[in-house]
């Protein structure tokens, strides 16, 4: 009989491999595979059974579970798409961005995929699990069962634990329509927002998030000036275009999530007034109406859980390849249909009333496929409002909020989208189903902005200002230490490494860039173990662009600034591949670096050796022209100039849909 033993810890391991049992071992975690190899048992890696490829099935699985969640039968023959509506819109679009980036289940899909995929390969008569994580222990035995196999393990997860994390999701759904009333009573003793000034020029309204207002020199004045992440120049062309103007609504806190302190959150609410700005922000349309309807809403979505999560039919469709993990999905099903769905009303509704307030024109936004957006956009397109949206990132065929099937063509997109290249053309027109004419090649204008500041910049005295010798050479390291879901991949498990080999690299010396959304100090604890020597933390409001200008070289895993280095003629290493970013590193823009491998040689090659950068310069160059019209310094003039024309144009609501 084979026995076959899947361990989650390194202390399961370390335990197992002690035993000099006769089973099979697969290390199910990085940890428990190190364990094994450090105390010379023989097991394997799951790596060893999901293959790069395998993995890109994986995440396909989990996105096609997710769609199809929303058009199964859940209750008298309907989909949550049918039965979940609010004023004509689907609450389903909303749902399946909570339900896909925000809750366990896709990972469950995942981990069914993974199970599978390891038990068809070993076919074992029994398997036993030691050191995994409750759930995962759960799923895997069910993997098992459906596959007719013995398993020793839980059958079914502690019913009290799942209980009370339900309870919590409830309570804080209560808490949501709480926080909206208090909005909505400081709304009322601010009094009406300012309304744009009086001019006889169209509108055009930007849709910010205010985190991404920031400040800087102006070049010639010397004077602070804040200026927005995204739309940075695009504001002041279309005011100097002279037959339009523009406005800006803001949603979300000032400060990052990530970074934002228990003193930010108390001193948010202790606000009875709002803070001046260069925007209005949009809890000042949070108005008594609003607060209506968002209580509304919530109490139809509790009457909806109630009802449905005792459908068999909503049961069925938790499962995958024959696993149930409905039991599992209990508190997820709670968020989604408690706390996502009133706040995509409350959003919506907040639009409505900043769209009645400012009579606009033209909406212009980005983000357009996150839950805010697509409210906007509902919104807008209720209010025959056209709306232009602008690519601000890197696309890739995973990207989630992109993906549409042929039948969701009313899901909420924008009229007309301006996109970095054709690169994001052919994602959004063969995985998204865009309509060709609603995209408009414009370029990027940060990039433009990027080549214009790097003329201005002195680069020899950023870098001693930087404490960089003239013969050194410069990394900048900016990435996220830690993934903001389970599909996006960061630098913090190949953090160590690279701090090793700047340190093994005479002459070489690294700054870290945290990203906006990170504190510093996520980087302290990696550099102290390590007696970092040569790399060093800046503070998250470091300007990246000017660094780039300064640098050598970038190392990122998942960051538009991989891009933007390139733009600068910097050349780049990915780490953690297989990543978003793989795309750069097939067309030979970029050297890439295997998850877990030493990163050395990538980093000796890319500071050194001049054939290789050579030859990164050349496929930059070929990488650029495809993915951003080849950087010729016209995207601002092309955006604002669709901008003026969406305006004008009647007639242009519903383009995108």
């Amino acid at each position: 009989m084979k026995t076959l033993v899947v361990v989650g810890s390194a202390a399961a391991a370390r335990e197992r491999a002690r035993a000099h049992s006769p089973a099979t071992l697969v290390a199910w975690s990085e940890e428990a595979a190190a364990a094994l190899q450090s105390a010379g048992a023989p097991g394997r890696a799951v790596s060893d059974y999901v293959s790069g490829e395998d993995q890109d099935r994986i995440d396909e699985a989990a996105i096609a579970w997710t769609k199809a969640w929303g058009t199964r039968s859940v209750w008298d023959g309907r989909s949550i798409r049918e039965l979940l509506v609010w004023k004509g819109v689907s609450l389903w679009w909303f749902a399946e961005l909570f339900l896909h980036h925000s809750t366990s289940c896709p990972r469950y899909v995942r981990l069914i995929e993974g199970f599978c995929r390891v038990l068809e390969a070993e076919r074992p008569d029994e398997v036993e699990a030691e050191g995994l994580p409750e759930e995962e222990a759960v799923l895997l035995g069910r993997t098992c069962t459906a596959l007719r196999i013995l398993f020793h393990g839980p059958a079914r997860p502690r019913a009290r634990a799942l209980g009370l994390r339900m309870r919590r999701v409830s309570l804080r759904a209560r808490m949501d329509v709480l926080k909206c009333a208090v909005t909505a009573g400081k709304t009322a003793l601010a009094g009406v927002p300012p309304a744009p000034a009086a001019d006889a020029r169209p509108l055009a309204l930007f849709l910010s998030h205010a985190a991404f207002w920031r400040e800087r020199r102006d070049p010639e004045g010397g004077e602070p000036a804040e200026y927005e992440h995204y739309f940075d120049r695009i504001l002041p062309g279309v005011d100097a275009a002279g037959d339009l103007r523009a406005s800006v609504v803001a949603v979300g806190p000032r400060a990052a999530f990530r970074r934002r302190g228990v003193s930010d959150r108390l001193a948010e609410w202790a606000r009875l007034h709002p803070e001046p700005g260069p925007y209005v922000h949009v809890n000042r349309f949070t108005s008594p109406r609003v607060l209506h309807e968002v209580r509304r809403a919530a109490t139809l979505a509790r009457r909806a859980w109630h009802a449905l999560r005792r459908s068999a039919g909503l049961s069925e469709a938790f499962s995958h390849r024959g696993v149930g993990f409905a039991d599992l999905a209990g508190p997820d099903l709670a968020g989604t249909l408690l706390r996502q769905l009133p706040w995509a009303v409350r959003s919506y509704e907040e639009m409505t009333e900043a769209l009645q307030a400012t009579r606009p024109s033209v909406v212009c936004l980005y983000a357009e496929s996150s839950g805010w957006g697509r409210a906007a956009i509902a919104a807008c397109r209720a209010a025959g409002v056209p709306t232009v949206a602008i690519q601000h990132g890197i696309l890739y065929p995973k990207y989630y909020s992109y993906r549409h099937g042929a039948d969701e063509a009313d899901c909420p997109r924008p009229d007309r989208t301006a996109i970095f290249g054709e690169s994001a053309r052919k994602i959004l027109v063969e995985l998204g189903h865009y309509a060709p004419e609603s995209l408009v090649v414009t370029g990027s204008a940060k990039f433009d902005d990027l080549l214009a500041a790097a003329a201005r910049w002195d680069r020899a005295q950023i870098r001693r200002r930087l404490g960089v010798g003239p013969a050194e050479r410069l990394l900048i390291v900016a990435s996220r230490y830690r993934s903001i879901r389970d599909t996006h991949a960061s630098i913090g498990a190949d953090f160590p490494a690279l701090v090793r080999a700047v340190d093994s690299l005479p002459g070489v010396k690294a700054l870290i860039k945290p990203h906006p959304a990170e504190p510093e100090n996520a980087y302290a604890a990696d550099l102290r173990a390590a007696g970092a020597v040569r790399v060093r933390v800046l503070p998250p409001g470091a300007d990246l662009m000017e660094l780039l200008h300064a640098a050598d070289g970038l190392v990122t895993v998942e960051s538009l600034s991989a891009v933007e280095a390139l733009v600068l003629g910097r050349p780049v290493v990915v780490l953690s591949m297989p990543t978003h970013l793989r795309e750069l590193v097939e067309a030979g823009a970029a050297l890439g670096v295997p998850a877990g491998e030493d990163p050395t040689a990538a980093l000796r090659d890319m500071l050194f050796d001049e054939a290789v950068r050579a030859r990164l310069g050349q496929a930059r160059a070929r990488y650029l022209r495809h993915v951003a019209q080849g950087v010729d310094g016209g995207a601002t003039a092309r955006i604002v100039g669709l901008l003026r024309e969406t305006a004008r144009r009647p007639g242009v609501v519903g383009l995108g849909a």
